[in-house]
């Protein structure tokens, strides 16, 4: 099992940084171009929603992520929990954007899109904040 831990003060500026260590870890766990794409997508967005929503935009507050890379009855999968200091929120089902009003719309894709490409997403309130608990099974 590989257990890493990213933290960052809660700021997009830091969005560059988070994808070079997200593509830094894929590339030592060897998975292959396409999933590391959608992981560097969808812990982009989980990364600015915990930002913007979880901290309020606050660079004071931290957002950490842990990736937790092993197997489970010889299967392989990666967990990720991203954790901001906010109160939560309710996650949408998954979404089809092709039965969207308008997929060109950028402004809250990023719930839909974490939510279609992790195996599992669930929310947990903590305490000491909101956690977002992705599972994926690397390829």
């Amino acid at each position: 099992m590989t257990l890493h831990r990213i933290s960052f003060p809660g700021s997009i500026v830091h969005c560059g940084a988070l994808r070079r260590c997200i593509k830094a870890f894929g590339i030592t766990e060897g998975y292959s171009s396409s999933f590391l794409s959608e992981l560097e997508l969808t812990l982009h967005e989980a990364f600015v929603n915990a930002v913007r929503h979880g901290n309020l935009s606050n660079p004071e507050l931290p957002v950490s992520l842990i990736l937790c890379d092993g197997r489970e009855a010889g299967v392989r999968y990666l967990r990720v929990e991203v954790r901001d200091c906010g109160n939560g929120y309710s996650l949408p089902e998954r979404h089809d954007f092709s039965r969207s009003g308008d997929a060109r719309v950028l402004s809250g894709r990023g719930l839909p899109l974490i939510v279609h490409f992790a195996d599992s997403v669930r929310n947990e309130t903590r305490p000491e904040g909101s956690v977002l608990i992705l599972h994926y099974i690397p390829y």
